[in-house]
């Protein structure tokens, strides 16, 4: 899991800018690497003001960083005006391929004051606040008596009394009550993530009840091409909830994780090697055949198509008739890089030709190097990986994750 966690306010703002310290640095334990900021901007205006240096990441840095998770507290925009902490164009973009999107802390004085601008972001995140029968000013919020903290509208909430959807249930491991403060009432929702407590927790608007046997449904979650968006319409991030109920950092790291994970396996069932956009060519020698048989075995489970089936990986005896042969099918050309390669007879006469001949083509080559081998200087700066000690699996999920980090270069 990599990790961008947006906090509520800029860094100018103090120490209080980040409210959630507890939840950062849960998921910073729990990311391969986490990345803090306020927001995400191409303004030159922003890019460039001293204050805002620590808080505002570029596009270019954001592809560079290339999360699995956007965490956002505090609500979804950074100023009045309805600007998104992170452009609304590259969230979509995100989450269709698989990315994990999720606004936090949009309690009820969040949505009374942005009511225009959420429903509007409601097209993407498919949870939308209640205003009432009469689509009033103000929104409907829950409230419970018997199962609250310092007041009513900070609810203790049982996942045993709460109603959410079955395949969440995962979420919940280890979690015996979150703590939501502020909470809001959802109208609709594509899933239902959280609620209040059946048969406890109720609604009210302008201090008057509207529903006092509603349950309060105040986070949704909503599939989005590979990708899924969180809204939760409540306080739940910050250390003022967290610190009183620590099984908050649990519930939110327990939705980063498993919805990841469940994304990962979304973009696996979505893809085919018989549709993929890729066709990567695998050369290498006679002897590497078992270990390439078993990376092309697992770039066909990742989704990505190979140009030779398994069984007809050919041996680089000869680059160059190998590139002539497959320049019209592939899109990538993938040397596997061995002791084995130096006894070759086109390391000195074709070498330098089939990487001529790959460049002019515009096709990418990557080096699978799978000893400590020297390469020759003539593919020393491409793009290669260190297979010394990788297994044929492991080798395959690098090549995959290769290929999608020079497509996102591509689209840039």
């Amino acid at each position: 899991m990599k990790t961008l966690y947006l906090q509520s306010y800029l860094s100018i703002n103090g120490r209080g800018a980040l409210k959630g310290r507890n939840l950062y640095d849960k998921l910073k334990n729990l990311s391969e690497e986490c990345l803090l900021a306020h927001m995400i901007s191409s303004s030159e205006k922003q890019l460039s003001n001293p204050k805002m240096a620590n808080d505002v990441v570029d596009h270019s840095l954001f592809r560079d960083f290339d999360p699995t998770v956007i965490y956002v507290e505090g609500g979804l925009f950074a100023s009045d005006d309805g600007t998104w902490k992170v452009p609304q164009s590259l969230v979509e973009k995100f989450v269709n391929e698989g990315g994990i999107f999720i606004v936090s802390d949009a309690d009820a004085n969040e949505l009374n004051n942005y009511k225009s601008h959420y429903l509007k972001a409601g097209v993407l995140t498919k949870g939308y606040a209640s205003y009432g029968p009469n689509n009033g000013r103000f929104v409907e919020y829950g409230s419970d008596e018997s199962s609250c903290w310092e007041g009513h509208r900070q609810i203790v909430c049982k996942p045993s009394k709460m109603i959410f959807n079955d395949w969440l249930q995962p979420i919940y491991d280890r979690v015996d009550e979150i703590l939501v403060g502020l909470p809001v009432k959802l109208s609709s929702w594509q899933g239902l993530l959280a609620s209040g407590n059946q048969g406890s927790t109720g609604c009210l608007q302008n201090d008057e009840w509207t529903d006092p046997n509603s349950c309060c449904p105040f986070a949704s979650i909503a599939q989005v091409g590979s990708g899924f968006v969180v809204f939760i319409a409540g306080n739940v991030s910050s250390d003022v909830w967290c610190s009183r109920c620590p099984q908050n950092t649990i519930w939110l790291s327990n939705i980063c994780q498993f919805l990841e994970s469940e994304a990962q396996q979304e973009i696996k069932r979505s893809l085919s090697h018989f549709r993929s956009p890729y066709s990567v060519f695998l050369s290498h020698r006679s002897v590497d055949k078992k270990l390439v048989r078993g990376v092309a075995e697992k770039l066909k489970s990742n989704g990505v198509g190979i140009w030779f089936d398994e069984d007809k990986l050919v041996p680089s005896d000869s680059l160059v008739m190998e590139i002539d042969k497959g320049l019209a099918g592939m899109t990538h050309f993938t040397l596997f890089w061995s002791e084995a390669c130096v006894g070759a007879p086109w390391v000195e006469r074709e070498l330098s030709s089939a990487v001529k001949q790959l460049i002019d083509a515009k096709i990418p080559l990557l080096v699978v190097r799978l000893d400590l081998t020297s390469v020759p200087a003539i593919i020393g700066d491409l793009y290669r990986i260190e297979a010394q000690d990788m297994a044929s699996d492991e080798i395959g999920d690098y090549i995959s994750s290769a290929l999608e980090k020079l497509r996102k270069r591509g689209d840039s």
